[in-house]
């Protein structure tokens, strides 16, 4: 089932409120803001993301998991859950330590 209505609605105002963030952070990274600042809108943004997820995850849970349960498919939408909750938060490729760089205005940051 498609996500539909009042909740389709609700999370495109919280994605695009939070890309609205992420585009701000993304200015202040290019502007060289202050690192801590950055860190701060950055987990701002990831909260706003976890919690659209959190919604999503219910809608998911309520509608498509409810409708597979009844049509007795539950262990293919249990193994979806599963898979989706095992999930790491960075992909195993992405695992490489950024250098620091030098270039930077704030002392601290270098």
């Amino acid at each position: 089932m498609a996500l539909q209505g009042q909740t389709k609605e609700i999370l495109k105002k919280r994605l695009a409120r939070a890309l609205g963030h992420l585009n701000a952070v993304y200015k202040m990274v290019d502007d060289e803001k202050y690192c801590i600042d950055v860190l701060n809108q950055l987990k701002a943004v990831q909260a706003a993301l976890d919690k659209t997820a959190q919604l999503m995850l219910k809608q998911h849970l309520d509608t498509c998991v409810v409708e597979a349960v009844k049509a007795n498919d539950s262990a293919r939408v249990m193994d979806e859950v599963w898979q989706l909750l095992r999930k790491n938060s960075l992909p195993d490729n992405e695992t490489e330590i950024l250098a620091p760089v030098s270039t930077s205005k704030h002392s601290c940051c270098s």
